[in-house]
């Protein structure tokens, strides 16, 4: 079972200010995913964000050359 207490520790930087500058909470965004566990739809939108991040990522090396 995955510690919660200090789950926001583990999160990238960019994601906790993502968090920070909404009206939501990190209980908010945990509450979100454990849902989306549930309903077997996490993996789908934990794929896409990870596509996300990869072509934002590429975005940058193709700014860099």
């Amino acid at each position: 079972m995955a510690n919660v207490n200090n789950t926001s520790s583990y999160m990238e930087e960019s994601k906790k200010q993502i968090i920070k500058e909404s009206n939501y909470t990190f209980r908010d965004a945990l509450e979100v995913s454990s849902y989306l566990i549930e309903v077997g739809k996490f993996e789908r939108f934990y794929k896409e964000m990870q596509i996300h991040d990869l072509q934002k990522e590429l975005d940058e090396m193709d700014d860099e050359e």
